[in-house]
């Protein structure tokens, strides 16, 4: 009996160690597998149970003689061999980019049609005269997008110190006061400035800057 054995890739990633056993009845038996100590295994229940006549040398026979006639016995535990796919190295991961966001102060799209959100005009950066401005719209409690606009005006006057109002400007005031925003500021302006109410009127030589009149004050802030 002869015993060989000898790794075996077979153009597999996982290397393979393969194990044969020529008998002297010119029987071959060969053995397959990833692990060696399964082979060993395996081998030694075939050298110990193996009936004892075939391990005999016949006279005619020299002992590991090979002949063409072989058997392999491949057991499915042992035969069976999954491939590996290789893994292609990982790319390295590109440094992530800084990026630096900076805030460039600019007039808000559509604020003066109750859309977007409004840039603060550097007039009304007074943290003061927010926090009395915001009480004074509380305390007013105005119903209606007219009224509101009035008292809007008023409120940036007193506690802003601004000499009346542009649509841009209420924008961010309705924002502050936490109010509803109109379809269009510029609009609900020269409604309140109609003849049929003059709750404002327009500055001259301003364009589209409107201020708040007596009318306009004893409609809206009956109390002050």
């Amino acid at each position: 009996m002869k015993i060989s054995g000898y790794p075996c890739t077979r153009g597999l990633s996982v290397n393979m160690v393969k194990v044969s056993i020529s008998l002297p009845n010119n029987t071959q038996i060969t053995f397959e597998s990833e692990e060696s100590e399964v082979l060993r295994e395996v081998i030694s229940l075939a050298l110990r149970d193996l009936p004892r006549e075939l391990m005999q040398v016949p006279e005619s026979v020299s002992p590991g003689a090979l002949t063409e006639k072989s058997t392999s016995v491949a057991p499915s535990k042992l035969s069976t061999v999954t491939s590996i796919p290789a893994v292609p190295p990982a790319e390295p991961m590109p440094a992530p980019e800084t990026i630096i966001a900076r805030e460039t102060a600019r007039p808000s799209i559509g604020a003066s049609n109750g859309e977007g959100t409004a840039t603060v005009p550097p007039e009304f950066l007074s943290e003061r005269g927010k926090a009395h401005f915001t009480a004074f719209c509380r305390d007013a409690k105005p119903l209606g997008d007219m009224r509101r606009v009035v008292v809007a005006a008023e409120g940036a006057s007193r506690h802003f110190g601004v000499e009346g109002i542009t649509a841009d400007d209420l924008a961010w005031l309705f924002d502050l006061a936490e109010w509803r925003r109109p379809g269009n500021f510029t609009q609900t302006l020269r409604n309140a400035a109609r003849s049929k109410f003059a709750w404002l009127e327009r500055i001259p030589g301003r364009p589209g800057r409107y201020a708040t009149t007596a009318l306009g004050r004893s409609k809206t802030l009956p109390n002050s």
